[in-house]
């Protein structure tokens, strides 16, 4: 199809981020998710905005790799758009956030080489998140006890995102983003749905089942990738997609169909054009830096101001906090990184 912008695309995955911080809010604030608003759907709203980020990167990653002047240029864009923030995030938590509130003092917190080990296992991908037996933000509230010893706990998506590039590059090494053969792409990613909905709750091993229940979304998105080069998404489509969210809530299928409905309207709402979203249409995508940041300020909030908030509460405070670091985190780290991109030339299709 002719070119095609995407303006909304750091709108949406601002909001998709906002929900993580948003339902951790409730975690960290009561000790129990089960006050979260969409609780009663299957899933927190949290997990629905992870969805969201791997449609949309499905989506653009598969651009990403089409746009790439080969795999070491593919494989150079994406590590500068993941990397750095993730190492300078990690580090911060470790040695700047924690210490305050290491179980033997700060001193010993940071001479500790055990704390190296675990934040490098962090920014190696080797954990799903960062976790120090050493140190407590507060009081277990109940049965939550796991809790005040998690620095970061929402890292675990991050290594799937890396899997997920991995399967673009393996697509991209076959040759299969080049014109027509886009097709075989689009059916292989047919193909791994099918392999999640089979399989994805009869796997024992925890990553793989974490992948598995993603997979899906991140697979929505390279279809969706293929269809808008021959259809231009129409609006009523979109709402028509919509309105599947009354029947899959109605019979409780909702946390399964999720990625199915959402795809279409997504793309179509990246590329409308609406006014109301040009405030967020900056070139500021602080959007990773919430999520990096939202749970590690949470649980600093938590720490200072006690029990007590609702969640509600904790959102309120949380959000603006961690969009002003994210801000930082953006133009200090993430946009500095992303400079060291090879230019290439740039095609008339033109993804956000």
């Amino acid at each position: 199809m002719s070119s095609v912008r995407y303006p909304n695309f750091d709108t949406l995955r601002i909001v998709a981020a906002s929900s993580v911080v948003f339902s951790h809010a409730f975690l960290i604030a009561t000790g129990s998710e089960e006050t979260e608003p969409l609780h009663g759907t299957g899933l927190i709203a949290g997990v629905y905005g992870v969805f969201v980020f791997f449609i949309l990167s499905g989506f653009l990653v598969t651009e990403s790799a089409k746009r790439s002047a080969g795999l070491a240029d593919y494989f150079r864009k994406r590590f500068l758009r993941i990397a750095p923030a993730l190492v300078v995030s990690t580090l911060l938590i470790t040695y700047v956030i924690c210490p305050p509130f290491a179980l033997d003092g700060a001193t010993a917190f940071v001479l500790d080489p055990k704390v190296m080990s675990v934040a490098m296992q962090a920014i190696f991908l080797h954990s799903d998140g960062l976790y120090f037996s050493n140190v407590a933000f507060y009081p277990p509230p109940g049965e939550a006890d796991y809790l005040p010893g998690i620095a970061n706990g929402v890292l675990w998506t991050i290594r799937l995102e890396v899997i997920g590039y991995a399967l673009i590059a393996l697509l991209m090494a076959m040759s299969l983003f080049k014109g027509s053969r886009q097709i075989i792409a689009t059916l292989i990613a047919f193909g791994l749905i099918g392999f999640s909905v089979a399989y994805g709750k009869v796997v024992s091993i925890e990553w793989m089942a974490a992948l598995l229940f993603v997979l899906p979304s991140f697979c929505c998105g390279i279809i969706m990738n293929w269809l808008v080069q021959f259809h231009k998404p129409r609006g009523w489509l979109a709402a028509l997609f919509a309105l599947g969210f009354i029947p899959a809530v109605h019979f409780q299928i909702l946390p399964e169909t999720f990625c199915y409905i959402a795809a279409y309207p997504l793309i179509w709402i990246g590329a409308a054009d609406f006014k109301a979203f040009g405030w967020f249409n900056t070139r500021s995508d602080i959007s990773y830096g919430v999520y990096l940041y939202g749970w590690p300020v949470t649980q600093v909030i938590r720490a200072v101001v006690g029990d007590g908030l609702s969640g509600y509460e904790m959102a309120a405070l949380a959000l603006p906090v961690t969009a002003l670091i994210a801000y930082l985190s953006w133009h200090l780290v993430e946009k500095p990184a992303l400079r060291l991109k090879t230019a290439t030339p740039k095609p008339a299709y033109r993804a956000a």
